[in-house]
């Protein structure tokens, strides 16, 4: 069970133990995927983003050379994680679409399933083998002894300021991308709302239910964004593999046409979120909480 911060007692403490079990979760996930390699691997990244986000929070309290190299453990682990899952989301996402889109019917349409399907099927993430994800699972595990040697804060005060810092980030990287058409500056935008997310969740008992109605709004806005990132994906995947479609240019440019405006949706409905979200002063945002 995941372990949850408490006002009472060693905050320190209580930090160590949450990024532990934090690490542990991840593990299990990565031994779920024995069984379900799509749940578990699906779980484990969801994982590696939450913790990589907490050692943000906790980042001036940490060695640079400690916290750089826990960064790259868990990016690693998330890497290896990659590839077939996300064939599996490109078609997830395009059969989506197809429910949604009726210009799409008829050969166009078609072509593109059976196109990703295939692509789904190249390397399916059972065939990895358990002992793939139980090697996974063990080296994360052995990971879970790193807090212990760590100066954590002794307070959440001693969090204020860096949280206040990431919340900036997060408005930040909002405004850029809404002023922008670079799909990277949105995707920066993205990362930046999983950090401030990630934290206030975990410091969501610290600070009473008041913040509770927040975390859940900021979790609307970053699945908004991760449905954004899917057709972004999406794009550039098919554009990638533009020959072995083999569309003529009209078909390609309606199904290109068409995954480019639900993004546009899809984005313009995450900025209109994020405007209420974002709308306080760093220095307006802390007080609130």
């Amino acid at each position: 069970m995941r372990y949850r911060l408490t006002p009472n007692g060693n905050f320190a403490k209580h930090l160590r133990r949450l990024m532990r079990s934090i690490n542990d979760d991840i593990a299990l996930s990565l031994l779920r995927a024995c069984r379900d390699p799509e749940t578990g691997v699906h779980e484990a990244r969801k994982g590696c983003k939450e913790i990589r986000a907490v050692l943000r929070l906790v980042k001036p309290h940490m060695d640079k050379a400690d916290f750089s190299d826990n960064q790259s453990f868990y990016k690693e682990v998330s890497g290896k994680l990659s590839g077939n899952r996300d064939a599996l989301v490109r078609t997830k996402t395009w059969n989506h679409l197809l429910a949604e889109t009726l210009s799409l019917e008829g050969k166009p349409a078609d072509t593109v399933a059976s196109f990703l399907s295939a692509q789904a099927q190249l390397d399916p993430l059972a065939e990895k083998g358990s002992d793939f994800f139980v090697d996974l699972a063990l080296e994360v595990d052995s990971n879970s002894k790193s807090p212990k040697d760590w100066s954590l804060p002794k307070s959440l005060s001693d969090l204020v300021p860096n949280l206040k810092k990431i919340y900036q980030e997060a408005r930040k990287a909002e405004k850029k991308a809404r002023q922008s058409e670079d799909i990277e500056d949105f995707h920066e935008f993205r990362k930046r709302s999983k950090d401030l997310f990630y934290c206030l969740r975990i410091l969501r008992p610290m600070f009473g239910k008041g913040l509770k109605s927040k975390v859940s709004q900021l979790q609307n806005l970053t699945e908004a964004q991760g449905d954004a990132n899917d057709y972004a994906v999406l794009t550039d995947y098919l554009i990638d593999h533009r020959e072995a479609l083999e569309l003529d240019e009209k078909d390609f440019e309606l199904v290109k046409h068409a995954i480019q405006a639900k993004l546009h949706d899809l984005q313009d409905r995450a900025h209109r979120q994020a405007k209420k979200l974002l709308s306080d002063s760093p220095g307006a945002f802390i007080k609130l909480l």
